[in-house]
């Protein structure tokens, strides 16, 4: 768990920000509170911690005075600071003291989950060593949440504005720049400066360990040429940025369709799979996609098959699968090594349909927050071996009247089921059915459903672009409301925080 400490001198707003969040939730726990800087520094003296939050007016010292004395003390703890009002001084002081984000009180939940989850990300990458560029600041984490349409353009524009930051050209598109020595942080800074000095571009690193470039320009050739002749650049290896792929968005015409660019180049990105690097991957780019996927799905069939059979090959065979992701270069984005591998392990998994759910979601999330092709590896593979246990023990427990239930649920899922309809269908007393299905699944009829369709639901968000409503309707959920509510309940966050894990 990583340390928070809470500072403000009104006490009802640090009791507020414990109570407003689960925090273990998050991988976070609040380790204490203090009612002034004085106090916060005695703390720190005795305790490290990892975030500080605190509030920017508070008696005879500053909230940002509490930064600038605890960054003496401990140099990579992250700040975030709380404020009553936007005060463009004390904010702009803020931003060269290298503040996550600015909250304004009241602390809005949904803000404060975003700031803390990409705190935790970085966290995470540093301390697993993945990551020694340093923490991005509120520039980064505001046109991040933008791109990933978290804050409205207003919003954005406004905080841009302390950096001085105007986008007046007559066209923009968003870049990704995935390249092998992202971790170097003093390689990263020469990038951003190139790219910053040689173009109308505003660069800013994601959590995903990876540059992402916004451009300007008067025609889409002008937005097509800057980024050619990036790539011609990092080509050169003058920028020592290794082996690179440079995933182009289509032009767009204002700025609130940035996001609308940068899901492009996030799609276009995943064609690194399938090309060699150091090369610009835009709308036109050419490569066999088709018949990739069907080396692929045969490779997936191939390992589904091997688990149906208890065969611990099946384990040989998932080292095969990595290495044909890497086949065209010793180089994959983790972002892109993520989505491919989270494909595999959906696919696995409701190939199987295996009844206990809950370790799928555990090895999702584990996938999430992992920064390498090795580390994707052993969590494909342990979730494999947890999975013929699973099996194992399912078929040995099961009588013929559950598993012709379940058979039909995983089939009719999003259709209108129930206990009463079930028993009609198998002819079978309503009442018996209910009880036989929780002895032998340890959950009641309804919470298995709607758990279900809930796991089909995360597939649905990861994979399409349906909007989070569709997705509801397809699964089983007349009711949209009642689908955002049931998601929020079980899984812990929206439809949408899921969908950008």
């Amino acid at each position: 768990m990583y340390k928070v400490l809470l500072v403000d001198d009104e006490p009802l707003i640090t009791m507020g920000l414990q109570a407003l969040l689960d925090w273990e939730d998050y991988g976070f726990e609040v380790v204490s509170t203090a009612e002034s800087g004085e106090e916060a520094i005695d703390f720190l003296k005795e305790n490290p911690i990892d975030l500080l939050i605190t509030d920017i007016l508070m008696g005879e010292m500053t909230g940002l005075t509490l930064i600038e004395e605890v960054k003496k003390i401990h140099p990579k703890i992250m700040s975030i600071v709380l404020t009553g009002y936007q005060e463009f001084e004390f904010i702009k002081q803020g931003l060269l003291l290298g503040i996550e984000n600015y909250l304004v009180k009241p602390v809005d939940e949904k803000e404060l989950i975003t700031t803390v989850q990409n705190a935790a990300k970085k966290l995470n990458a540093m301390t697993d060593g993945t990551q020694t560029q340093a923490p991005s600041t509120l520039k980064d984490n505001t046109l991040w949440r933008f791109l990933n349409g978290e804050i409205d353009k207003n919003d954005c524009l406004e905080r841009l504005c302390f950096y001085n930051i105007k986008f007046d050209q007559p066209l923009f598109n968003v870049s990704i720049l995935n390249f092998e020595n992202f971790q170097n942080t003093q390689i990263g800074k020469d990038i951003v400066e190139y790219i910053e000095g040689h173009y109308p571009a505003v660069c800013f690193n994601s959590p995903n360990q990876e540059l992402l470039v916004i451009f300007g320009g008067k025609t889409k050739n002008d937005l097509f040429e800057y980024n050619q002749t990036l790539a011609d650049y990092l080509n050169g290896g003058e920028s020592n940025a290794g082996l690179f792929y440079i995933s182009m968005g289509k032009p767009v015409a204002a700025v609130d369709q940035f996001e609308e660019s940068f899901m492009a180049a996030r799609e276009l990105s995943l064609f690194q799979l399938y090309s060699r690097p150091n090369v610009l991957i835009f709308e036109r780019f050419v490569v066999d996609k088709q018949e990739e996927l069907k080396k692929q799905y045969e490779r997936k069939e191939n390992i589904v098959k091997k688990l149906l059979k208890g065969d611990k090959d099946s384990l040989e065979v998932i080292n095969l699968f990595f290495e044909d992701l890497m086949k065209h270069s010793k180089y994959i984005a983790p972002q892109v090594a993520r989505r491919y591998t989270f494909d595999f392990i959906t696919y696995i998994h409701y190939s199987l349909q295996p009844d206990d759910l809950s370790y799928y979601t555990a090895y999702v999330e584990r996938m999430a927050y992992s920064h390498d092709i090795n580390q994707l590896k052993e969590i494909l593979k342990e979730y494999c071996r947890e999975l013929l246990l699973s099996i194992h023990q399912q078929a040995n427990k099961r009588s013929p009247i559950v598993q012709n239930v379940l058979d039909y649920i995983h089939a009719h899922y999003n259709q209108g089921i129930s206990l009463k309809t079930l028993g009609q269908q198998f002819h079978v007393n309503v009442i018996y059915l209910g009880q036989l299905f929780q002895k032998e699944l340890g959950v009641v009829f309804s919470e298995y459903l709607n758990r279900y369709r809930l796991e089909k639901a995360k597939e649905l968000l990861k994979t399409t672009h349906y909007r989070a409503g569709e997705i509801g309707k397809k699964v089983g959920y007349s009711d949209t409301t009642y689908f955002y509510k049931q998601f929020k309940k079980t899984v812990g966050t929206t439809p949408n925080e899921w969908r950008k894990i």
